[in-house]
Parts: C-alpha cells; sequence; structure tokens
C-alpha cells in the first residue's frame, strides 16, 4: 500500500511545483500593488505601500534599491526566496581602530526574520583582535573567535580564515537580534604598521575570502562600504495548514507545516503549497 502511494506523492508534488510555478509567474505582488524595483521582485507577503504587505514585511523603493521598512534602516534587501523562505540583505561591519574608540554593528530583525545559522558565520579580520557576537533568541547568546599575527610574516595567506588574520565561528540559532564588538583589552596598537584596524560581522560564510591586503589602511571597510550579504530566514506567520487552508486568498507560512493532522510533513514552508498538497495528494 505503500509502495503504490509513493509514486503518487512524487506525481503530487510535481504537480504542485509546476503549478506554484505558472501561478506565480504571472503575479507576486497583491493586486494594485508595486511588483517591481530596479530588478528585484517583490513577492507577497513582502510589499510597498499601505495594504500590499503582510504585518512586519513592508519595504520601500529607494533609488531603485529595496529595504527593510526604508533606508534609514541600512538593511537593503537584494535576494526574496519565496519558496525558501529566505532574503539576502546587506549588513554593516563594525571596526575598530587603535587610535579610535571601538565601533559596533547590530541588527534587529524583527518579529518574522531570523539570522541563518546554517549559512553565516561570525567573521572578524584582523590581528590580535577578539570579536563578540551577542544576540537574544528565546535566550540571550553570545559567540566569539579570536585572530592573532604578530607580524606581517605570520598572516595566513591562503584565502582561509584560520585565525592568523581572520577567524570565523558559529552562530546560536533563531537569532532576531545581533551585536557585534569587541573586547578592547586586544588593540591594533603594537600591529598598527601593517594592520591599523580590525573588523567583523556576521556573513555568509561561503561569500567571504580572507585577503591579506584587507589588513591594510582601511581597505576591508572601503570595498564593502555598502555592507556584507547576510542571509536571513523568514516566516510570515504561525498557523499549520488545517487552518491555512480555510483562507485561500493569503499566504500564511510556518516551517515543517502539516497539512491537516494526519497527513505528513513534507517540509515545505507556505499554505500555498499546503493548499496544492490539499489538492493534489491521492486518497
Amino acid at each position: 500500500e505503500m509502495a503504490a502511494a509513493l509514486p503518487c506523492l512524487i506525481f503530487a508534488a510535481s504537480l504542485m511545483l509546476a503549478s506554484i510555478k505558472s501561478s506565480t509567474a504571472s503575479r507576486m505582488a497583491k493586486p494594485g500593488c508595486q511588483e517591481t524595483c530596479g530588478n528585484l521582485t517583490i513577492p507577497y507577503p513582502f510589499g510597498i505601500g499601505e495594504g500590499c504587505f503582510r504585518e512586519g514585511f513592508d519595504v520601500s523603493c529607494e533609488n531603485n534599491s529595496v529595504y527593510r521598512h526604508n533606508s534609514s534602516s541600512r538593511i537593503k534587501i537584494y535576494n526574496i526566496s519565496l519558496l525558501g523562505g529566505q532574503a539576502r540583505v546587506t549588513t554593516l561591519i563594525a571596526s575598530k581602530c587603535f587610535n579610535e574608540t571601538g565601533g559596533w554593528a547590530w541588527l534587529n530583525t524583527g518579529k518574522f526574520f531570523t539570522i541563518s545559522t546554517k549559512a553565516n558565520k561570525l567573521t572578524a579580520v584582523g590581528c590580535n583582535t577578539l570579536a563578540f557576537l551577542g544576540g537574544f533568541n528565546e535566550h540571550r547568546v553570545g559567540a566569539g573567535c579570536f585572530s592573532m599575527c604578530a607580524d606581517r610574516r605570520s598572516v595566513d595567506e591562503s584565502g582561509q580564515c584560520s585565525g592568523m588574520g581572520c577567524c570565523q565561528t558559529s552562530i546560536a540559532p533563531n537569532l532576531n537580534f545581533s551585536n557585534v564588538t569587541f573586547d578592547d583589552r586586544f588593540d591594533n596598537s603594537e600591529v598598527s604598521g601593517f594592520n591599523p584596524c580590525s573588523y567583523a560581522f556576521v556573513a555568509e560564510q561561503d561569500w567571504f575570502r580572507f585577503e591579506a591586503s584587507y589588513l591594510e589602511d582601511n581597505k576591508l571597510k572601503e570595498k564593502f562600504k555598502d555592507g556584507v550579504p547576510t542571509l536571513l530566514d523568514w516566516v510570515a506567520g504561525n498557523e499549520y495548514c488545517n487552518e491555512a487552508v480555510k483562507n485561500m486568498s493569503t499566504y500564511a507560512w510556518k516551517k515543517d507545516a502539516k497539512v491537516g493532522n494526519s497527513l505528513p510533513s513534507f517540509g515545505f514552508t507556505s499554505s500555498y503549497l499546503c493548499i496544492h498538497l490539499k489538492l493534489f495528494l491521492c486518497s
């Protein structure tokens, strides 16, 4: 019986994805709402303007760029994955120079966004540098990494963050607020001749490749003056599918959602998918 049901489930999934592609290709935004900004499509639950977005998903279009809320947030969005429930945004770099007060960078993701723990790392660039990421999920959590290089010759030239000019560490899951800071007991005064400043940020680990030249002057901050790419996970609600399918006019998202109370979870994330599963699953 299970063997007979399996091909049907596969077929159902194929039909479901085909249906999603065809229906979402024609219209992504709510009717009457701006659908694109620059080269980015804005899918609901995101939206520009009153009545065009779900709570917490308002964005603005300024100079052909998309920002969470508006440009004062300094969180630029450059990719939105509707089916994946993820968004790539730019976040700020914290910096500390030997002759200046230590800087910091914070990110408040809001109610429905969290920093992806799988995709991102806390990265610190500098010698004699100890950087921390503090944050909140259901608890107060933190992580840190230490980079040490006594002179220019001891900097790792391989491009890796090995602790010799650059270090990385994993971050806690489900962070909705984070703050990147430095330990003031470690500074660049003894290495200022080749590394006057240290930097730290939360960014996609596969994006960053360390270069020894980033230690010089203010080169890293100048190269990434608009920020670094960070991947956020998002959900647009907390209904299970058996509740979400009652309202065909809205999207309601929950990870590992279930159709009804008896059918299995397929790891899909939206009631839109739940609706199609309900239509296509064989009895």
